[in-house]
């Protein structure tokens, strides 16, 4: 499978990302994974899970994450090309959920405190470091 598109705007909530996703050609689902997971892609099974226990603000951000693994088709998280893959997903989950225009309105508003910024732009901090790291190469 190459690329597949995804229809997922700076705007959506959550749920709007979630039902968006069924109407996709992977299986989506919520469970208690192990500590330190947040979702896990399993490209043999064509599902995603997502750990029921975070905030919506986390699911929303790892949803999208896992998103983007399925959309390219990825198929490690080892070694040289899982650790490609890992910063292109990344960097592609920022640039979904960030408005580049919000970004820098938030940032100006906050002066650079990623913790507030994050809050106002309903993303994890890390998501809001790799925007930083991986869009805007600071």
């Amino acid at each position: 499978m190459g690329p597949y598109s995804l229809a997922i705007t700076p705007r959506m909530t959550y749920g709007q990302i979630r039902q968006y996703a069924d109407s996709l050609p992977v299986d989506i689902c919520s469970a208690r994974l192990p500590e330190k997971v947040q979702g896990i892609f399993n490209g043999m099974l064509g599902m995603i899970i997502v750990d029921r226990a975070m905030t919506y603000t986390q699911k929303r951000c790892t949803l999208t994450h896992e998103l983007v693994h399925w959309s390219h088709g990825d198929d490690t998280c080892n070694g040289i090309m899982g650790a490609r893959m890992e910063r292109r997903t990344r960097r592609e989950t920022a640039s979904l959920l960030l408005n580049p225009m919000e970004y820098a309105s938030a940032e100006n508003v906050y002066e650079g405190d990623v913790a507030l910024m994050a809050a106002e732009l309903n993303v994890t901090i890390q998501v809001v470091k790799d925007y930083q790291e991986l869009v805007l190469d600071v």
